[in-house]
């Protein structure tokens, strides 16, 4: 049996959420967060990095080089494994809420070739530091919103990395949840009540804080 307590030495309960871009992790990540909190949770949510490497001059979408990839994917693993313990000096986390999973691994096959060192550095991660739930974003009637700029709004191109982590997910045997696809724009509300309730579950916490 997994000990999710951090304060006594087990380590912290991990989900990612997964999807090409524009479809909705970042907001979904931070209501998880904020939800998770609410009831007493210590939730920290990891951002995804390819913010940060558009910020230190690194490209990314569909002009990307591998070097930058790598410093993406090594930079989510270095983040990850930052709070997955319990710290002498904290702070200590119960729950991470990761923006991205293994699916960052996606872009830099797709637009740079198969990367066999990638690959297996992003496998034995997950395979040494498990996540207890993968989530995937499917695309929505909502679409592509220009945001802050970051990524690309070519619908190809997030049609065509939809495409590629899907059948990533596929060839490596991944289980994972995929978020349904709700009668309103918007199913943000309905994905984070099934994530939230997904972890309380999995934490084995009582039912009175379900959503």
């Amino acid at each position: 049996e997994i000990m999710y307590d951090i304060q006594n030495g087990g380590r912290a309960y991990k989900m990612a959420l997964m999807g090409t871009h524009f479809t909705g992790k970042t907001r979904l990540a931070v209501a998880v967060e904020s939800e998770l909190r609410k009831r007493g949770i210590e939730t920290k949510s990891i951002k995804e990095v390819s913010t940060d490497a558009k910020e230190r001059g690194l490209p990314i979408n569909e002009g990307t080089t591998k070097e930058a990839q790598l410093w993406i994917l090594h930079t989510q693993i270095a983040e990850e494994l930052r709070y997955a313990r319990r710290r002498p000096n904290g702070p200590n986390y119960q729950a991470l809420v990761c923006d991205r999973g293994v699916d960052n691994y996606c872009y830099l096959e797709h637009n740079v070739g198969r990367d066999e060192d990638a690959l297996q550095m992003i496998l034995n991660h997950a395979r040494n530091f498990p996540y207890d739930r993968l989530y995937l974003l499917p695309i929505t009637e909502s679409g592509i919103r220009g945001g802050a700029g970051t990524r690309s709004v070519n619908p190809g191109f997030q049609k065509d990395m939809d495409n590629k982590i899907r059948s990533f997910l596929a060839e490596q045997s991944f289980d994972y949840i995929e978020l349904p696809i709700t009668q309103d724009k918007n199913p943000r509300d309905e994905w984070v009540r099934l994530v939230v309730n997904q972890t309380i579950q999995d934490l084995r916490l009582p039912n009175h804080l379900l959503m």
